[in-house]
């Protein structure tokens, strides 16, 4: 039951560990990346609005609005956001896959070697003598 948990936590971290919005400049990113949508903030009354198709022609954003067709002026807009790349999220996220797959075959390496605590079913005597140690018996 917890296994199931663990990957669902797992693949919702995977999701938003690799991307994150930020701050972008409007003009240069747009231009470079041309993501499918941008959060809009307006200078007036703090509004943030999805933009969807984005695109920077000379001094205007232009864009999808909720199906229509929007032209903002850069000079109205205090800040354009995009989801973008999160190295270091992704990073973090791998090393925290890694330690749990690491983590985990230790833990199933350790207990599978004994059947009670303090007993050693691993050597040679053992499997010469199977009779001899009742105690390694599974």
């Amino acid at each position: 039951m917890w296994c199931g948990r663990f990957a669902a936590a797992g693949l919702l971290t995977g999701i938003t560990a690799c991307t994150s919005v930020r701050s972008v400049p409007p003009a240069i990113y747009l231009e470079d990346h041309a993501p499918p949508v941008v959060w809009v903030t307006y200078y007036a009354n703090n509004t943030v609005v999805p933009v969807a198709e984005p695109e920077v022609k000379r001094d205007t954003l232009r864009g999808l609005l909720q199906g229509a067709r929007v032209k903002i002026p850069l000079s109205e807009i205090r800040t354009v956001e995009a989801k973008v790349p999160n190295r270091t999220g992704t990073v973090l996220l791998a090393v925290g896959v890694g330690a749990g797959v690491v983590a985990t075959m230790y833990f199933a390496f350790i207990s599978g070697g004994t059947n009670k605590p303090g007993v050693d079913c691993t050597g040679d005597e053992v499997t010469k003598h199977p009779d001899e140690h009742p105690e390694c018996e599974l």
